[in-house]
């Protein structure tokens, strides 16, 4: 279960609903140079398969899917865990390769403050079903038999 947000050329528009019908958003760039954009801000990230990238941090991860095409027409972005700096990290993401991007839970535009709220959100979701699916802990012997 993660967060997610989808990160490309969209147009300079105040939301999702006014992206033009005809338009056609501009490669990122060569996969290549839209890694050395994020490691530029993110030197940890681990992109052993150029296609498939994981940052790990202190709670958090963020797996970075930018497709197996030499030509790089946008970026997925997957955050699990949680944790107060992950969205200034997703912020650092978008700025460092030109794009803007998606937040997929409520389909607007990234921007910071927004995405601090819907990310607090989603964790609340997320603890909320893991919670309904935690077994209850096993009573002993004694406290079946006697009640306690």
């Amino acid at each position: 279960m993660s967060w997610d947000l989808y990160a490309q050329d969209f147009p300079p528009v105040a939301s999702v609903e006014d992206i033009p019908e005809d338009f056609d958003p501009q490669p990122l760039g060569p996969r290549d140079t839209v890694i050395l954009k994020i490691r530029a801000v993110l030197p940890d990230v681990d992109f052993s398969d150029p296609g498939w990238g994981l940052l790990r941090r202190e709670g958090w991860s963020i797996e970075f899917n930018l497709g197996n095409d030499a030509e790089c027409s946008g970026v997925s972005l997957y955050v699990r865990g949680g944790g107060a700096d992950a969205m200034e990290v997703v912020d650092s993401i978008l700025h460092a390769i030109g794009a803007r991007g998606i937040d997929l839970q409520t389909s607007r535009f990234f921007t910071l403050e927004a995405a601090r709220k819907s990310f607090g959100t989603w964790q609340d979701y997320r603890d909320q079903v893991v919670a309904e699916y935690v077994p209850a802990p096993k009573r002993g012997l004694l406290s079946r038999l006697f009640g306690k």
